[in-house]
């Protein structure tokens, strides 16, 4: 067995060469990565580096896609949003035809162990009749650790609120893995926001028993909040606010995301940004606040929003103006609001997104409309390294069309850590199933992060919380904690045996999924509290690390975080 341990005392750097001659000649076996921090703030939604061996790319070319559509001999086209919950990829159903009528139940999954491009690597299953309710129309889903939530919309010809769930520790086809909570309310929800206990449903247009077709011509503030801590279905655990006390223009919204203490709901239609303290009560009026952002952009409308752990983006819809928040200032001092036009980056239609993602130093905006309506391809992406309001920091690809497949039309998305993932909804001529993933990573062999992003696309959401990625020759191998940590000192330690990856918090495990494949050998230098690159850095102190080329077990992983505590004061 070869290790190193490395004394940082706080620093953040790079050290060039180490793994060259430590640890990388067996580096594609087995591996441990553990370190003691010291954490000054939760600050969930932003990726934090512990140490890692990864090197992001700055080239923006990297597209792939895959026709899913039909999978399991189900048309599988139309989705909004996807969740990542450590192995697969799940897309939430929406409709497959221009027809509200057509709406569909048929949940498409993704195995991220297995080939991006082969049929068999994906599962569909149709929901619509698997619990006593009908369950269709969907956008957006969220991941708790265990149960994954998807955001009810509409059954065709009314507005629902029945919440569907899905338990992912039971066979994916199991008609018993599925349940449903009908809340009665004819409001459809756009969308999805989860603070690691509660989750949050951004209210979107509302109905009556008298329709007889659906109408977007009036606005819902119905937010819904459920804790996942309590029974699925009592109603004891659901709760609903009505935002519109707080202004009739505080309603219809699109997306959400959480910054570690408030949740924002993204603007559709009304251009007001609603945030809730999630220390307050979730009743009380006083823990909700609104800004108008309205007044960046005539007719501005914003789909999905992405935080950066210190910025929140509102992605722009038919549109191209970014609105930035900064999370350190004042929610009501204008002097927090930034704007940019990102119209014709790269000499591209860079105006009309739905949704963001981010891999802790680029901000990926996923196409969808543009001003005039058309459907486009026109990625947009910010470099986080850079200045907001710099040109320099935005760049553009055209993806219209990758493996020979036409790729146009998507709606929010996922990351995997590495992919990301755009969810398939429909181009000018018709729905579709086409999948497009992009590949952040230029090299890498893993990455022990104390914090990581969950709520991406702004219609999906999860506080993964510490995490632990090894880069293995057949993709990404992940592990999350899906809780944060106290401020204060932690161990954090991960490790892989070729055959499970695991993630251990203060000695004991907290997580632990299978995955196998050898880890890949790069030449990337060892980064300690950052990528290489300096982005996604570390808010704390970090005393010690310990770099192993074997998976230490339980009792040396509670040893190593012991031996610490026993031998000295931490400082």
């Amino acid at each position: 067995m070869t290790a190193i341990h490395l004394l940082i005392d706080g620093h953040r750097t790079v050290c060039r060469d180490l793994l060259d001659s430590a640890v990388a000649p067996n580096l594609s076996d087995q591996l441990t990565v553990a370190a003691w921090i010291r954490a000054e703030e939760p600050r969930a939604e932003s990726m934090q580096i512990i140490a890692a061996q990864w090197q992001l790319s700055a080239s923006f070319n990297a597209f792939s896609a895959c026709d899913a559509g039909a999978t399991d001999g189900l048309a599988c086209k139309g989705y909004m949003g996807g969740i990542f919950d450590g192995r697969y990829i799940y897309f939430a159903p929406n409709r497959d035809g221009n027809d509200r009528e057509s709406v569909h139940g048929r949940v498409l999954r993704y195995d991220t162990h297995r080939a991006f491009r082969d049929p068999q690597s994906y599962a569909a299953f149709d929901v619509e009749h698997v619990t006593p309710l009908r369950t269709v129309n969907y956008y957006g889903a969220a991941f708790d650790g265990r149960y994954i939530y998807f955001s009810p919309q509409d059954e065709g010809h009314q507005y629902h609120s029945r919440v569907l769930r899905y338990d992912t520790h039971r066979a994916f086809k199991d008609p018993a893995s599925w349940s449903v909570h009908d809340l009665g309310m004819i409001h459809s929800h756009q969308g999805i926001a989860c603070d690691g206990r509660y989750i949050y449903f951004p209210p979107g247009y509302e109905g009556t028993a008298s329709y007889g077709a659906i109408r977007e011509d009036k606005h819902s503030g119905q937010v819904i909040r459920y804790d996942t801590r309590g029974a699925f279905a009592d109603p004891q655990y659901w709760q609903t606010f009505n935002s519109k006390i707080l202004s009739d223009r505080t309603c219809n919204f699109d997306g959400g995301t959480y910054d570690g203490r408030y949740i924002y709901f993204a603007p559709l239609s009304n251009g007001v940004v609603l945030r809730y303290d999630t220390r307050g009560e979730f009743a009380d009026p006083q823990y909700w606040h609104h800004y108008d952002i309205g007044r960046f952009h005539q007719d501005g409308w914003y789909v999905g929003a992405f935080c950066d752990g210190r910025y929140i983006y509102f992605v722009a819809y038919a549109h191209g103006t970014i609105v930035r928040c900064d999370i350190l200032g004042a929610f009501d001092d204008h002097a927090s609001w930034a704007t940019y036009d990102a119209s014709g980056t790269a000499g591209l239609d860079t105006g009309g997104f739905d949704g963001a993602i981010g891999d802790g130093r680029y901000v990926y905006f996923i196409p969808w409309t543009n001003s005039q309506g058309r459907h486009h391809a026109n990625w947009l992406r910010y470099d986080t390294l850079g200045a907001f309001a710099d040109p320099q920091s935005w760049t553009a690809c055209d993806a219209s069309r990758t493996n020979r497949i036409k790729t146009i039309g998507y709606n929010g998305g996922t990351f995997d850590g590495r992919f990301l993932y755009a969810a398939p909804v429909c181009d000018d001529e018709a729905f579709h199933g086409r999948i497009l993933r992009y590949d952040t990573l230029d090299e890498g062999a893993f990455a022990l992060k104390y914090g990581d992003c969950g709520h991406n696309g702004g219609l999906s959401a999860a506080v993964p919380g510490p995490s632990f990625i090894v880069n293995a020759e057949q993709g990404p191998r992940s592990v999350s904690a899906h809780r944060t940590l106290a401020p204060g000192w932690h161990h954090i330690a991960g490790t892989y045996d070729g055959h499970q990856i695991r993630l251990y918090v203060d000695g004991k495990l907290a997580a632990a999924r299978k995955g196998t494949g050898h880890i890949q050998r790069c030449a990337v230098p060892l980064s300690v509290g950052q990528f290489a690159d300096g982005a996604a850095a570390f808010r704390g102190a970090i005393a010690e690390i310990l770099i192993a080329d074997t998976a230490y077990g339980p009792d040396e992983i509670a040893r190593a975080c012991g031996d610490r505590l026993g031998r000295t004061r931490l400082p």
